[in-house]
Protein backbone atom coordinates (compact mmCIF):
# COMPACT_ATOMS: atom_id res chain seq x y z
CA UNK A 1 0.00 0.00 0.00
CA UNK A 2 2.78 2.43 0.91
CA UNK A 3 4.65 1.63 -2.30
CA UNK A 4 1.57 2.48 -4.37
CA UNK A 5 1.10 5.71 -2.43
CA UNK A 6 4.69 6.77 -3.05
CA UNK A 7 4.26 6.32 -6.78
CA UNK A 8 0.94 8.12 -7.11
CA UNK A 9 1.72 11.34 -5.22
CA UNK A 10 3.70 14.02 -7.12
CA UNK A 11 6.46 15.88 -5.34
CA UNK A 12 8.64 18.93 -5.93
CA UNK A 13 11.63 18.51 -8.28
CA UNK A 14 14.99 17.90 -6.67
CA UNK A 15 16.51 21.13 -5.38
CA UNK A 16 13.17 22.93 -5.19
CA UNK A 17 11.64 23.77 -1.81
CA UNK A 18 8.28 24.97 -0.56
CA UNK A 19 9.67 28.52 -0.33
CA UNK A 20 10.49 28.38 -4.04
CA UNK A 21 6.86 27.44 -4.80
CA UNK A 22 5.62 30.41 -2.77
CA UNK A 23 7.94 32.75 -4.69
CA UNK A 24 6.85 31.20 -7.98
CA UNK A 25 3.18 31.78 -7.21
CA UNK A 26 3.86 35.37 -6.15
CA UNK A 27 5.69 36.09 -9.42
CA UNK A 28 3.05 34.45 -11.63
CA UNK A 29 -0.10 35.57 -9.82
CA UNK A 30 -0.85 38.39 -12.25
CA UNK A 31 -0.15 36.21 -15.29
CA UNK A 32 -2.46 33.51 -13.91
CA UNK A 33 -5.28 36.02 -13.60
CA UNK A 34 -5.16 36.18 -9.81
CA UNK A 35 -6.20 39.45 -8.25
CA UNK A 36 -4.70 40.65 -5.00
CA UNK A 37 -7.49 39.15 -2.85
CA UNK A 38 -7.44 35.74 -4.53
CA UNK A 39 -3.66 35.61 -4.41
CA UNK A 40 -3.77 36.37 -0.67
CA UNK A 41 -6.23 33.50 -0.16
CA UNK A 42 -4.07 31.09 -2.16
CA UNK A 43 -0.86 31.99 -0.33
CA UNK A 44 -2.56 31.78 3.06
CA UNK A 45 -3.86 28.28 2.32
CA UNK A 46 -0.48 27.17 0.96
CA UNK A 47 1.23 28.36 4.14
CA UNK A 48 -1.25 26.32 6.18
CA UNK A 49 0.15 23.10 4.66
CA UNK A 50 3.14 21.21 6.04
CA UNK A 51 6.23 22.14 3.96
CA UNK A 52 7.50 18.56 4.22
CA UNK A 53 4.35 17.27 2.47
CA UNK A 54 5.41 18.99 -0.78
CA UNK A 55 8.38 16.60 -0.98
CA UNK A 56 6.72 13.51 0.51
CA UNK A 57 5.67 10.90 -2.09
CA UNK A 58 3.34 9.35 0.49
CA UNK A 59 0.82 12.20 0.67
CA UNK A 60 -0.44 15.35 -0.99
CA UNK A 61 0.01 18.82 0.55
CA UNK A 62 -3.39 19.69 2.01
CA UNK A 63 -4.76 22.72 3.86
CA UNK A 64 -7.28 21.33 6.32
CA UNK A 65 -7.72 24.44 8.44
CA UNK A 66 -11.40 25.15 9.10
CA UNK A 67 -13.01 27.43 6.54
CA UNK A 68 -14.37 29.88 9.08
CA UNK A 69 -10.94 30.19 10.71
CA UNK A 70 -9.29 30.91 7.35
CA UNK A 71 -11.94 33.50 6.53
CA UNK A 72 -11.39 35.15 9.91
CA UNK A 73 -7.63 35.26 9.34
CA UNK A 74 -8.14 36.89 5.95
CA UNK A 75 -10.80 39.31 7.12
CA UNK A 76 -13.42 38.05 4.65
CA UNK A 77 -16.70 36.19 4.91
CA UNK A 78 -17.09 32.41 4.60
CA UNK A 79 -19.03 32.92 1.36
CA UNK A 80 -16.28 35.06 -0.16
CA UNK A 81 -13.70 32.43 0.77
CA UNK A 82 -15.78 29.72 -0.90
CA UNK A 83 -15.96 31.82 -4.08
CA UNK A 84 -12.18 32.20 -4.09
CA UNK A 85 -11.72 28.46 -3.57
CA UNK A 86 -14.03 27.71 -6.49
CA UNK A 87 -12.12 30.15 -8.65
CA UNK A 88 -8.76 28.59 -7.76
CA UNK A 89 -10.15 25.13 -8.49
CA UNK A 90 -11.37 26.32 -11.91
CA UNK A 91 -7.82 27.53 -12.67
CA UNK A 92 -6.43 24.06 -11.91
CA UNK A 93 -4.41 25.18 -8.91
CA UNK A 94 -6.24 23.32 -6.14
CA UNK A 95 -8.79 20.54 -5.68
CA UNK A 96 -11.52 20.94 -3.11
CA UNK A 97 -11.63 17.54 -1.40
CA UNK A 98 -13.90 17.80 1.62
CA UNK A 99 -16.55 15.60 3.24
CA UNK A 100 -20.17 15.85 2.12
CA UNK A 101 -20.86 18.28 4.96
CA UNK A 102 -17.78 20.39 4.07
CA UNK A 103 -15.69 19.01 6.92
CA UNK A 104 -11.93 19.18 6.65
CA UNK A 105 -9.55 16.97 8.59
CA UNK A 106 -5.85 16.25 8.75
CA UNK A 107 -6.47 12.62 9.68
CA UNK A 108 -5.05 10.37 6.93
CA UNK A 109 -7.53 8.20 5.08
CA UNK A 110 -6.78 5.58 2.43
CA UNK A 111 -3.70 6.20 0.22
CA UNK A 112 -2.72 9.17 2.38
CA UNK A 113 -5.85 11.13 1.50
CA UNK A 114 -6.77 13.98 3.82
CA UNK A 115 -9.83 16.20 3.63
CA UNK A 116 -9.38 19.84 2.76
CA UNK A 117 -7.85 21.99 0.01
CA UNK A 118 -5.56 19.67 -1.95
CA UNK A 119 -2.61 21.18 -3.84
CA UNK A 120 -1.89 18.15 -5.97
CA UNK A 121 -3.07 19.99 -9.16
CA UNK A 122 -0.46 22.66 -8.50
CA UNK A 123 2.27 20.03 -8.27
CA UNK A 124 1.04 18.29 -11.41
CA UNK A 125 1.14 21.57 -13.35
CA UNK A 126 4.42 22.73 -11.85
CA UNK A 127 6.35 22.09 -15.07
CA UNK A 128 4.01 24.40 -17.00
CA UNK A 129 4.31 27.05 -14.32
CA UNK A 130 8.11 26.89 -14.37
CA UNK A 131 8.11 27.22 -18.16
CA UNK A 132 5.74 30.20 -17.89
CA UNK A 133 7.99 31.77 -15.29
CA UNK A 134 11.08 31.33 -17.47
CA UNK A 135 9.26 32.88 -20.42
CA UNK A 136 8.15 35.90 -18.41
CA UNK A 137 11.62 36.33 -16.93
CA UNK A 138 13.11 36.33 -20.41
CA UNK A 139 10.50 38.82 -21.58
CA UNK A 140 11.31 41.05 -18.61
CA UNK A 141 14.98 40.87 -19.54
CA UNK A 142 14.23 41.76 -23.16
CA UNK A 143 12.18 44.75 -21.98
CA UNK A 144 14.99 45.89 -19.69
CA UNK A 145 17.57 45.61 -22.49
CA UNK A 146 15.36 47.45 -24.97
CA UNK A 147 14.66 50.25 -22.50
CA UNK A 148 18.37 50.84 -22.08
CA UNK A 149 18.90 50.61 -25.84
CA UNK A 150 16.15 53.20 -26.40
CA UNK A 151 17.61 55.55 -23.79
CA UNK A 152 21.09 55.31 -25.29
CA UNK A 153 19.76 55.77 -28.84
CA UNK A 154 17.84 58.85 -27.73
CA UNK A 155 21.11 60.29 -26.49
CA UNK A 156 22.54 59.76 -29.96
CA UNK A 157 19.55 61.53 -31.53
CA UNK A 158 19.84 64.43 -29.10
CA UNK A 159 23.49 64.93 -29.88
CA UNK A 160 22.95 64.68 -33.63
CA UNK A 161 20.25 67.37 -33.43
CA UNK A 162 22.51 69.52 -31.25
CA UNK A 163 25.30 69.28 -33.83
CA UNK A 164 22.90 70.17 -36.63
CA UNK A 165 21.67 73.19 -34.65
CA UNK A 166 25.26 74.35 -34.20
CA UNK A 167 26.15 73.93 -37.86
CA UNK A 168 22.94 75.12 -39.49
CA UNK A 169 20.29 76.59 -37.17
CA UNK A 170 18.06 77.32 -40.19
CA UNK A 171 18.14 73.81 -41.63
CA UNK A 172 14.75 72.96 -43.15
CA UNK A 173 14.58 69.54 -41.45
CA UNK A 174 15.17 70.81 -37.91
CA UNK A 175 11.53 71.64 -36.98
CA UNK A 176 10.32 68.18 -37.94
CA UNK A 177 13.28 66.46 -36.27
CA UNK A 178 12.66 68.40 -33.05
CA UNK A 179 8.91 67.75 -33.18
CA UNK A 180 9.38 64.00 -33.47
CA UNK A 181 12.10 63.93 -30.82
CA UNK A 182 10.01 65.85 -28.26
CA UNK A 183 6.90 63.76 -29.01
CA UNK A 184 8.44 60.62 -27.54
CA UNK A 185 7.36 59.67 -24.00
CA UNK A 186 9.92 60.36 -21.30
CA UNK A 187 9.16 57.08 -19.54
CA UNK A 188 8.56 53.56 -20.76
CA UNK A 189 5.63 52.59 -18.53
CA UNK A 190 3.33 52.60 -21.53
CA UNK A 191 5.41 49.96 -23.33
CA UNK A 192 4.16 46.69 -21.87
CA UNK A 193 5.70 44.29 -24.37
CA UNK A 194 9.14 43.91 -25.87
CA UNK A 195 7.59 44.15 -29.35
CA UNK A 196 6.34 47.65 -28.53
CA UNK A 197 9.77 48.73 -27.35
CA UNK A 198 11.42 47.19 -30.41
CA UNK A 199 9.15 49.28 -32.65
CA UNK A 200 9.97 52.37 -30.59
CA UNK A 201 13.70 51.65 -30.95
CA UNK A 202 13.27 51.31 -34.72
CA UNK A 203 11.51 54.69 -34.71
CA UNK A 204 14.42 56.23 -32.79
CA UNK A 205 16.96 54.68 -35.15
CA UNK A 206 15.04 56.03 -38.15
CA UNK A 207 15.14 59.56 -36.75
CA UNK A 208 18.82 59.17 -35.93
CA UNK A 209 19.52 58.09 -39.48
CA UNK A 210 17.66 61.13 -40.83
CA UNK A 211 19.53 63.50 -38.52
CA UNK A 212 22.86 62.06 -39.56
CA UNK A 213 21.86 62.27 -43.20
CA UNK A 214 21.29 65.98 -42.67
CA UNK A 215 24.73 66.28 -41.11
CA UNK A 216 26.26 64.42 -44.05
CA UNK A 217 24.98 67.08 -46.44
CA UNK A 218 26.79 69.84 -44.57
CA UNK A 219 30.10 71.16 -45.82
CA UNK A 220 31.72 70.30 -42.48
CA UNK A 221 31.50 66.61 -43.37
CA UNK A 222 34.03 67.23 -46.17
CA UNK A 223 31.70 65.68 -48.72
CA UNK A 224 31.91 62.23 -47.15
CA UNK A 225 29.40 59.74 -48.42
CA UNK A 226 26.95 58.14 -46.01
CA UNK A 227 28.90 54.88 -45.99
CA UNK A 228 32.02 56.77 -44.89
CA UNK A 229 30.45 58.48 -41.90
CA UNK A 230 32.00 57.53 -38.57
CA UNK A 231 30.45 54.31 -37.31
CA UNK A 232 31.45 55.23 -33.79
CA UNK A 233 31.54 58.66 -32.32
CA UNK A 234 29.73 61.76 -31.23
CA UNK A 235 27.58 59.94 -28.69
CA UNK A 236 28.87 61.51 -25.50
CA UNK A 237 26.75 64.52 -24.54
CA UNK A 238 28.96 67.54 -24.38
CA UNK A 239 27.82 68.35 -20.85
CA UNK A 240 29.86 65.39 -19.64
CA UNK A 241 33.05 65.91 -21.67
CA UNK A 242 36.08 66.68 -19.52
CA UNK A 243 38.78 68.79 -21.15
CA UNK A 244 42.49 68.34 -20.70
CA UNK A 245 45.21 70.85 -21.61
CA UNK A 246 47.31 68.26 -23.41
CA UNK A 247 47.41 68.81 -27.18
CA UNK A 248 45.59 66.22 -29.23
CA UNK A 249 44.72 65.66 -32.84
CA UNK A 250 40.98 65.28 -33.23
CA UNK A 251 39.84 62.86 -35.86
CA UNK A 252 36.57 61.00 -36.34
CA UNK A 253 36.43 57.67 -34.60
CA UNK A 254 35.63 54.52 -36.54
CA UNK A 255 36.34 50.84 -36.11
CA UNK A 256 36.63 49.20 -39.53
CA UNK A 257 36.48 45.55 -40.46
CA UNK A 258 40.23 45.31 -40.91
CA UNK A 259 42.01 44.06 -37.84
CA UNK A 260 44.69 46.76 -37.98
CA UNK A 261 42.41 49.81 -38.15
CA UNK A 262 42.78 52.32 -35.33
CA UNK A 263 40.03 53.82 -33.23
CA UNK A 264 40.21 57.51 -32.38
CA UNK A 265 37.44 59.10 -30.34
CA UNK A 266 36.33 62.54 -31.49
CA UNK A 267 35.81 65.15 -28.82
CA UNK A 268 37.58 63.33 -25.98
CA UNK A 269 40.84 65.01 -25.08
CA UNK A 270 41.79 63.21 -21.91
CA UNK A 271 42.10 59.59 -22.99
CA UNK A 272 43.90 58.08 -25.94
CA UNK A 273 42.05 55.05 -27.26
CA UNK A 274 43.56 55.25 -30.74
CA UNK A 275 45.46 52.01 -30.18
CA UNK A 276 42.26 49.97 -30.05
CA UNK A 277 41.47 47.80 -33.07
CA UNK A 278 38.81 45.11 -33.61
CA UNK A 279 41.47 42.45 -33.16
CA UNK A 280 42.56 43.93 -29.83
CA UNK A 281 38.96 44.24 -28.63
CA UNK A 282 38.39 40.55 -29.36
CA UNK A 283 41.69 39.72 -27.66
CA UNK A 284 40.81 41.61 -24.48
CA UNK A 285 37.17 40.63 -24.17
CA UNK A 286 36.01 37.79 -21.97
CA UNK A 287 34.25 34.81 -23.49
CA UNK A 288 30.72 36.11 -22.79
CA UNK A 289 31.42 39.58 -24.14
CA UNK A 290 33.11 38.14 -27.23
CA UNK A 291 30.23 35.76 -27.90
CA UNK A 292 27.58 38.50 -27.69
CA UNK A 293 29.69 40.93 -29.71
CA UNK A 294 30.15 38.40 -32.51
CA UNK A 295 26.41 37.71 -32.54
CA UNK A 296 25.63 41.42 -32.86
CA UNK A 297 28.47 42.24 -35.30
CA UNK A 298 27.85 39.38 -37.69
CA UNK A 299 29.42 41.37 -40.57
CA UNK A 300 32.73 41.73 -38.76
CA UNK A 301 32.45 45.51 -38.27
CA UNK A 302 32.59 46.59 -34.63
CA UNK A 303 30.87 49.89 -34.02
CA UNK A 304 30.28 51.84 -30.84
CA UNK A 305 26.62 50.85 -31.11
CA UNK A 306 27.60 47.17 -31.21
CA UNK A 307 29.85 47.54 -28.17
CA UNK A 308 27.10 49.36 -26.29
CA UNK A 309 24.47 46.75 -27.19
CA UNK A 310 26.81 43.99 -26.05
CA UNK A 311 27.43 45.72 -22.73
CA UNK A 312 23.69 46.19 -22.18
CA UNK A 313 23.02 42.51 -22.95
CA UNK A 314 25.48 41.44 -20.25
CA UNK A 315 24.29 43.76 -17.47
CA UNK A 316 21.90 41.22 -15.94
CA UNK A 317 24.42 38.37 -15.96
CA UNK A 318 27.02 40.64 -14.40
CA UNK A 319 24.60 41.83 -11.72
CA UNK A 320 24.88 45.47 -12.83
CA UNK A 321 21.70 47.44 -12.21
CA UNK A 322 20.14 49.74 -14.78
CA UNK A 323 20.84 52.74 -12.56
CA UNK A 324 24.55 51.87 -12.31
CA UNK A 325 24.74 51.60 -16.11
CA UNK A 326 22.89 54.90 -16.61
CA UNK A 327 25.24 56.62 -14.18
CA UNK A 328 28.26 55.30 -16.07
CA UNK A 329 26.72 56.25 -19.40
CA UNK A 330 26.14 59.81 -18.20
CA UNK A 331 29.64 60.22 -16.84
CA UNK A 332 31.80 58.17 -19.19
CA UNK A 333 29.89 58.39 -22.44
CA UNK A 334 28.73 55.54 -24.61
CA UNK A 335 32.06 54.12 -25.79
CA UNK A 336 33.94 54.38 -22.52
CA UNK A 337 31.03 52.97 -20.50
CA UNK A 338 30.86 50.00 -22.88
CA UNK A 339 34.61 49.41 -22.63
CA UNK A 340 34.34 49.67 -18.83
CA UNK A 341 31.84 46.79 -18.89
CA UNK A 342 34.21 44.85 -21.15
CA UNK A 343 36.99 45.46 -18.62
CA UNK A 344 34.82 44.30 -15.71
CA UNK A 345 33.58 41.18 -17.50
CA UNK A 346 37.10 40.18 -18.57
CA UNK A 347 38.48 40.65 -15.04
CA UNK A 348 35.98 38.32 -13.39
CA UNK A 349 38.61 35.60 -13.87
CA UNK A 350 41.56 37.74 -12.77
CA UNK A 351 44.11 35.37 -11.15
CA UNK A 352 44.76 37.49 -8.06
CA UNK A 353 41.98 40.10 -7.84
CA UNK A 354 38.83 38.82 -9.56
CA UNK A 355 35.91 41.23 -9.78
CA UNK A 356 33.36 40.28 -7.11
CA UNK A 357 30.94 43.23 -7.38
CA UNK A 358 30.68 44.40 -11.00
CA UNK A 359 27.96 46.96 -10.27
CA UNK A 360 29.95 48.58 -7.48
CA UNK A 361 33.04 48.63 -9.69
CA UNK A 362 31.19 50.36 -12.52
CA UNK A 363 29.89 53.00 -10.11
CA UNK A 364 33.44 53.34 -8.82
CA UNK A 365 34.72 53.99 -12.34
CA UNK A 366 32.16 56.78 -12.76
CA UNK A 367 33.13 58.28 -9.39
CA UNK A 368 36.83 58.15 -10.28
CA UNK A 369 36.12 59.81 -13.62
CA UNK A 370 34.35 62.68 -11.90
CA UNK A 371 37.57 63.27 -9.98
CA UNK A 372 39.69 62.91 -13.11
CA UNK A 373 41.31 59.74 -11.77
CA UNK A 374 39.91 57.05 -14.09
CA UNK A 375 42.55 55.83 -16.54
CA UNK A 376 40.50 53.55 -18.80
CA UNK A 377 43.20 53.32 -21.46
CA UNK A 378 45.79 52.20 -18.91
CA UNK A 379 43.42 49.64 -17.42
CA UNK A 380 42.66 48.19 -20.85
CA UNK A 381 46.35 48.00 -21.69
CA UNK A 382 46.96 46.15 -18.44
CA UNK A 383 44.18 43.72 -19.32
CA UNK A 384 45.69 43.19 -22.77
CA UNK A 385 49.12 42.45 -21.29
CA UNK A 386 47.62 39.92 -18.91
CA UNK A 387 45.68 38.20 -21.69
CA UNK A 388 48.75 37.97 -23.89
CA UNK A 389 50.92 36.68 -21.07
CA UNK A 390 48.38 33.96 -20.30
CA UNK A 391 48.03 32.93 -23.94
Amino acid sequence: MNAIARVTHPVLPEGMTFSHVIELVERLARHLGLGAARRAVLLRMMRQTAPADWCDPGCDPVCFRAQQDLACDLGISDRTLRLHEKGLEALGIIRIDTAANGRRSGRPLSHGRRLGINFRPLLENLGLLLAMDAEHREEAHRISVLRLECSAAKRDVKQAIERLLERDPQHAALPELLRRFTSWPRRYAGFRRSEDLARHLAEIDALLSEARDCLTCRAETSAMSEAELPAIGNTTLKNFVRVDTRPTTRRPMIMHRTSTSKIVEEGKDEVDLSWLTPKIVHEMAGSDFRFCLEAISSTGEITERALRSTAIMLLRDLGITDSAWEEALDQLGSLRASLAVLLIEANRDHPSAPVRAPGAMLRGFAAQDRLGEFNLSGALKGLLRRKRAAA
